[in-house]
């Protein structure tokens, strides 16, 4: 289905009804494609900002998706680094010594150090990763209810235009109907009016035809009386 621009609703042309034939008021027909052209850019103009507002959002959630892999790199090298100086504090060679029991405490505090490293290490890790991860977490659950709000307004802000613009339409068809009838009873009225002055001089005409009909007959009929009184006087 071709999209409707304002273009198009500024440039539509409708044909005038045949004359007798009922039709819309053309002024209020052109002050109501003025509303919806009006109205369907600043739709347009709306929708354009949801895009922009969504592809930022869009924007925003990749950005937090990298902070979360870059987190679970930092967490990834922590645990390497404390894996290997584990590594590297157990494989160091310990002197024992009959006589001094000296290195074995300095193995212990070794083993110790490389454990309190690893375990810090560790935390921090786990830290990064979960404080990252609810950052993108909130991240994400902010930008799809802010997505699923503007969806939701700009759906019930298109109903409500839409309802507005169906009850407008019905208005002027109820206003075009109303006008219609109380023309047709006007021209029903003029028109009984009409037929009974038609009546009216009708009846005259027969009655002076009537009329006109007895006087000639009348006259012609004193006419030939008298011309038969002249005839019986020359005689």
């Amino acid at each position: 289905m071709p999209t409707l621009t304002p273009a198009d609703v500024h440039n539509v042309a409708f044909s005038r009804p045949p004359i007798g034939k009922r039709g819309y008021n053309e002024e209020e027909v052109d002050q109501f494609l003025d509303l919806i052209e009006d109205e369907l850019s600043r739709l347009i103009e709306e929708n354009s900002n949801l895009q922009q507002r969504i592809d930022e959002l869009t924007t925003e959630l990749s950005e937090a998706q990298d902070s979360v892999e870059v987190a679970q790199k930092e967490a990834d090298s922590a645990r390497s680094e404390a894996q290997n100086a584990r590594e590297a504090a157990a494989a160091e060679p310990v002197v024992v010594q009959q006589a001094a029991p000296a290195p074995v405490a300095n193995e212990s505090e070794t083993n110790l150090k490389a454990a309190h490293i690893l375990g810090m290490a560790q935390d921090m890790a786990d830290r990064l990763t979960s404080d990252a991860r609810r950052e993108a977490d909130e991240m994400v659950s902010s930008a799809r209810s802010e997505a699923d709000r503007m969806v939701t307004e700009a759906n019930d802000t298109a109903d409500r235009r839409m309802h507005e613009t169906e009850s407008a339409i019905a208005e002027m068809e109820a206003e075009a109907e109303r006008k219609h009838t109380e023309m047709m009873a006007t021209i029903n009225q003029q028109r009984s009016v009409l037929e009974g002055r038609i009546d009216q001089l009708r009846t005259f005409e027969r009655q002076y035809r009537t009329r006109l009909q007895d006087l000639l007959e009348g006259q012609l009929a004193d006419l030939r009386g008298s011309n038969i009184g002249d005839s019986f006087s020359s005689k």
